[in-house]
């Protein structure tokens, strides 16, 4: 059981800047364990004075993240597999929905939230926490909404968590010249998580997904859909 929970914690972590922080921690603590142990003394009065610093602004800093994780732990989304298997009816939902966006000229970028934790992402965005329903994303991405120019993220629950999302640009250089910004933040996304992420172009109507850093655009040979469905239910 314990085993279990530090894992959820670890997955709920991943993808937030306690990640990195964590990792800074750690390193300092071996070269200070090294340092102690090869007698370097004035190495080890810097890095213990250091230490006790990081203490406590790892704890003020980033006390947020490591609450939020907390929270979870004990309740049903805790300890859920973080995907959408076998819920073909949200596929359906969110791709005919999709569709409709294509259709009425509307730019969206909607994010599904895998096994790593989004946290980071959500910082300045706003919290919904409600059921997904087409209705409502097609209320958040209106053009005339204030939150249609950011991302939505969907947790593993089919909830919308959050509207209003910035999402870090790609630096890809390779990336064709006909994406624009959406496309570049999906694509973005896709490098840092394991995220999936969907895209309708305001100006061409095209459906792309980004995925492990790479992007699919819906055409004659792809179907958007039909990899979304393998994704979310692969074994």
């Amino acid at each position: 059981m314990l085993t279990v929970i530090i894992y959820r914690l670890l997955l709920m972590l991943k993808g937030t800047r306690t990640v990195q922080i964590l990792i800074g921690f750690l390193f300092v603590s071996l070269s200070f364990y090294a340092a102690e142990y090869f007698q370097i003394k004035g190495v080890t009065w810097v890095l213990t004075n250091l230490f006790n610093s990081l203490v406590v602004v790892i704890i003020v800093l980033f006390q947020s993240d490591f609450r939020n994780a907390l929270a979870q732990v004990g309740t049903q989304k805790f300890f859920r597999d973080y995907s959408f298997r076998k819920s073909l009816y949200f596929i359906e939902e969110l791709y005919k929905t999709c569709e409709h966006f294509s259709k009425n000229g509307t730019g969206a970028l909607v994010v599904l939230e895998q096994d790593m934790g989004l946290g980071a992402y959500s910082t300045n965005a706003t919290e919904i926490n409600a059921k997904f329903s087409p209705q409502l994303l097609v209320a958040i991405f209106n053009t005339h909404a204030p939150l249609h120019d950011g991302a939505v993220i969907i947790d593993g629950s089919q909830q919308i968590a959050y509207a209003g999302c910035i999402l870090p640009l790609s630096a890809n250089i390779n990336l064709a010249e006909k994406y624009g910004t959406r496309h570049r933040a999906a694509l973005g996304l896709s490098e840092e998580s394991d995220a999936i992420v969907l895209i309708v172009s305001e100006e061409t109507g095209v459906i792309s997904m980004a995925v492990n850093g790479k992007m699919y655009e819906e055409n004659e040979n792809f179907s958007v859909k039909k990899k979304l469905n393998e994704l979310l239910n692969k074994s």
